[in-house]
């Protein structure tokens, strides 16, 4: 029987790291165990792999067992990438030739990627190893990670509560030690809240940062992919690795630790919709600016200039307007009839709405200037204040159920969403950058991140504060109730 590994306990020595004692390592610490010959790609493949059917049945975080493409790629060469020979779970949105990809939607159930978006064909060159594929909520337009095709995803800190969404198979796994990172995405807020809920750190990028994950132009660029993970260098090896090289931000590279600058930080707590957070969540926000200011940082209370409710408003309708695309563009091509034996009340709702408000072109047209102008307000707001302070969602996390599609209507859960996820959204909206901390537990024993955001392209600013967070309150050997070793 393996040995537990105590949550204060320091990782073994990499010179005397067996199989068994693979779980401390990050996804760096991994990759140098395999670079300097001490563990081979196929141990730190089969280990993943035992976790996998070891944690599944539990938490049901993965839709997708990839082992015997993992395992041909484990046996050839995998250069000399930052990653290589580190298994990666990805989720079911992402665009890998050959791969099952149904997004949580029973339309797509047999849906196979026929081509690798540049994201993906970055992470192999990055040295990863695709083990598996990850749960989601259907197209990610909610904020837990439960659907009809596959069922709800399990919270390893408690498996009655959500790990949240729409990223929550990639966060739950990362959470319960299966491996130390997974990619994610992040539309609205789908990889800061999973690593809320599950204890993580978790980095929306800015955006044009990063390579592509999918195909298609949008009509209003929203989603990003990334990671969620255990240490703060992981993320930023990965943003590292996955940088656009033609992106127009300044480049990032690696960013290897804190920055002595101290930065001006606003703190705010009113949600987009003017939703005032639970007072746990407002507790736990004070705490963190009251660390950020023992950390020599300065503090202010301010709400950022931005008519939210408004924008809000600008951002739903684009979004409506792309899920009924999406919606119709299936229809057409699977030759569906009944839209209700193959998509969720989110999705049909999302079509519905924008199908009643008339003409796309004339939504669009309403809905971009006053999306450009949100960009504006915020892009001044960032060059008085280096970092913006919020909550990450409105309350402490939900209930598995709270999110399930077949009991609640459309408008109940469009009002039960926008009030939790209050926050988050606007990051994606504006296009900066943000991230999620594991600093607080609530009462129940439940992780609660804090958000930080700054300027599109100021990751280095979020990046070099993380680590200091991270110093200041260790989290990566925190241990959920259900961990794998």
């Amino acid at each position: 029987m393996e040995s537990e590994i105590r949550a204060s306990g320091a990782a073994p020595p990499a010179s005397s790291a067996p199989i068994s004692d693979l779980s401390p390592f990050d996804a760096m610490g991994l990759a140098e165990l395999i670079r300097t010959g001490q563990v081979t790609p196929r141990e730190v493949l089969d280990d993943a792999i035992r976790k996998i059917e070891t944690i599944n049945p539990t938490l049901n975080a993965i839709v997708l067992k990839t082992f015997d493409r993992a395992q041909q790629r484990a046996t050839r060469p995998l250069g000399r990438g930052p990653f290589a020979g580190v298994p990666l779970l990805i989720k079911d949105n992402a665009a890998v030739a050959g791969l099952r990809l149904t997004r949580g939607s029973r339309a797509l159930s047999d849906n196979l990627a026929d081509r690798t978006a540049p994201f993906f064909t970055a992470a192999e060159r990055a040295g990863f190893i695709v083990v598996g594929v990850t749960n989601m909520p259907e197209m990610g337009l909610i904020d837990g990670t439960e659907n009809v095709l596959y069922g709800p995803t399990r919270n390893p800190w408690n498996p009655d509560y959500s790990p949240g969404g729409s990223s929550g198979g990639s966060a739950a796994c990362v959470a319960a030690g299966v491996l130390p990172l997974a990619h994610g995405t992040d539309g609205g807020g789908s990889i800061r809240i999973p690593a809320s809920h599950c204890g993580l750190f978790g980095l929306k990028a800015s955006r044009g940062r990063l390579l592509p994950g999918q195909f298609g132009k949008p009509v209003w660029p929203l989603l990003v992919n990334g990671c969620l993970s255990r240490t703060v260098r992981d993320t930023a090896m990965y943003l590292n690795a996955m940088e656009d090289p033609n992106t127009r931000l300044q480049k990032l590279g690696f960013l290897s630790g804190k920055s002595p600058q101290r930065l001006k930080i606003a703190v705010s707590y009113e949600g987009m919709l003017g939703q005032h957070p639970h007072p746990e969540v407002a507790e736990a926000i004070t705490n963190t600016a009251h660390l950020c200011r023992e950390l020599g940082h300065s503090i202010d209370e301010i709400n950022p200039p931005l008519d939210q409710k408004k924008l809000h408003g600008a951002g739903q309708i684009v979004t409506a307007i792309e899920v009924a695309r999406a919606v119709d563009a299936i229809v057409k091509a699977k030759g569906i009839r009944r839209l209700e034996d193959h998509f969720e009340s989110r999705a049909l709702g999302l079509r519905e709405q924008a199908m009643r408000n008339g003409s796309f072109d004339e939504q669009i047209a309403l809905a971009l200037p006053i999306l450009l102008a949100g960009v504006r307000v915020l892009d001044r707001f960032f060059q008085q204040w280096d970092v913006l302070l919020t909550p990450v969602v409105s309350a402490p996390v939900f209930k598995i159920g709270m999110r399930d599609q077949t009991k609640f209507s459309f408008d109940i859960l469009d009002e039960v969403m926008w009030g939790y996820v209050a926050y988050t959204s606007v990051h994606n909206i504006c296009g900066t950058t943000a991230m999620s901390v594991p600093l607080h537990v609530d009462r129940n024993g439940l992780p609660l991140g804090s958000q930080f955001g700054a300027r599109i392209g100021g990751e280095a600013a979020l990046l070099a504060l993380a680590y200091e967070l991270e110093e200041a309150r260790p989290w990566k050997n925190r241990r959920p109730a259900i961990f794998v070793l």
